[in-house]
């Protein structure tokens, strides 16, 4: 059975929810995103949750997100969170990974000569998508400048963050556009309707189909809370069959050796009475 954490790490939590609640909002740096990588990279099982068959038990994966969120809280100018808060962003800063990735897949195979395309991933994004297994995309590395663009000046950058995302309406309008235009200059005359009706549906399926991806994704990502949840309501009653078991064996011992104190001069009285009808 795993030791208890001492009680500093067990109210770490606490505090830093009080210290969010009365800091001003920051942003999370670029070095705490790489400190996070390099954590979770040492430490994959905490970026993938604990399988029933795992052998790393729910209370190191704990101890670790405490450890790595006293790293992060001591970035100065970063972002500070509770443990609980770096988890939250983590899932969701890896789904937006698989999101972009999933959509520069998408538009790769499309013509992108125009002026606008999708955001490249940066070296960040690659390694947290390396991380996962889910393969990289071959897309330009941005610099750290850009990243540092992305995040916004509140302290909740999960939402700034979508900003750095592929925006499926957007690109639909530029290529409608961009097919009208190139229609206009090689005949000179208006399209006919047909074939503006043609392309608004073309342009309707698709984002039908990543609006569908997208709930495919969200569903996927409220499917791994819950289980996050589930297993840490699991690890709680294990510990609590754990303790009562403790305590019924503590119990159990008491009463065997009340009853061996008390049946030890019951013994003697017999023995002393056994002499005289003797004598």
């Amino acid at each position: 059975m795993a030791l208890p954490i001492n009680n500093v790490d067990a109210n770490y939590e606490v505090d830093t929810f009080t210290l969010n609640s009365m800091a001003p909002p920051r942003k999370i740096v670029r070095r705490q995103l790489e400190i996070m990588i390099d954590f979770l990279e040492e430490n994959k099982e905490m970026s993938k949750g604990i399988p029933p068959s795992s052998p790393i038990s729910h209370h190191t994966i704990k101890e670790n997100w405490i450890k790595l969120t006293k790293t992060l809280n001591s970035i100065e100018g970063g972002a500070k969170k509770a443990p609980d808060g770096w988890k939250k962003y983590w899932f969701e800063w890896r789904h937006r990974c698989r999101k972009k990735a999933a959509n520069a897949r998408r538009f790769q195979t499309k013509n992108t000569s125009g002026s606008h395309r999708f955001v490249p991933l940066n070296d960040l994004e690659v390694r947290v998508l390396d991380l996962n297994g889910k393969g990289s995309v071959s897309a330009t590395i941005s610099s750290s400048n850009k990243l540092e663009n992305f995040l916004a000046d509140d302290s909740e950058p999960e939402h700034a963050l979508d900003s750095s995302e592929p925006i499926f309406q957007d690109m639909s309008q530029s290529i409608k556009r961009k097919s009208i235009t190139d229609t206009l200059s090689r005949s000179g005359t208006p399209p006919p309707k047909w074939a503006l009706e043609l392309e608004d549906r073309r342009i309707a399926a698709e984002e039908r189909m990543a609006n569908a991806l997208e709930s495919i994704a969200n569903s996927m990502r409220l499917q791994e809370e819950r289980q996050s949840i589930i297993e840490d309501r699991i690890a709680d009653a294990l510990t609590a069959i754990a303790r009562t078991l403790q305590d019924l064996n503590g119990s159990q011992k008491n009463v065997l050796q009340h009853s061996m104190m008390h049946s030890q001069p019951d013994h003697n009285e017999t023995s002393s009475m056994k002499d005289v009808i003797f004598l």
